[in-house]
């Protein structure tokens, strides 16, 4: 490899590495981490997308989420990374299963994008176990006192 193709690649790197992130960390309002490109569908509440991801919620009977890339689609090119914010309504028994996972209690929830961080804006909530598509990193929390779940999830 010759020094102009290594100087080349070098200067790359920063625009590789900031679209390769598996942990959705930023906001479609500007905040820290790379950018949450939301998808053209905007919010959603069909579940079929979100059971066949993430099976152990069950038969939610309701969902508000929003899903989409992240970091700047202009970017260097490359597989794609993918996110989902969720707030999913969960019947009372998975619930139940999923509390028995939890691991720590607070105030502070995922970082979601604006519209789905409004369904539960204030609440407290305790982290649980909730596992994903593979090469996907999650992060769920029920809202304490009640069966709804709130999933921050990206991968490839």
């Amino acid at each position: 490899m010759s020094l102009r193709h290594l100087a080349g690649l070098l200067a790359l790197a920063p625009a590789l590495l900031s679209g390769c992130s598996l942990v959705p960390s930023g906001s479609d309002d500007g905040g820290d981490g790379p950018v949450k490109n939301v998808d053209e569908r905007g919010l959603r509440t069909d579940l079929d997308p979100l059971t066949k991801r993430f099976p152990a919620i069950g038969q939610p009977t309701s969902a508000t989420w929003e899903s989409g890339t992240l970091g700047d689609s202009r970017a260097a090119p490359g597989p794609s990374t993918y996110w989902i914010d969720a707030v999913v309504a969960l019947e009372p028994q998975v619930a139940t299963t999923l509390r028995s996972t939890s691991s720590d209690a607070g105030p502070a929830g995922p970082d979601l994008v604006r519209a789905v961080a409004e369904e539960v804006d204030g609440e407290s909530y305790r982290k649980v176990a909730l596992t994903g598509p593979q090469m996907w990193q999650v992060d769920a929390r029920l809202v304490d006192d009640s069966d709804v779940l709130v999933i921050s999830a990206g991968g490839q």
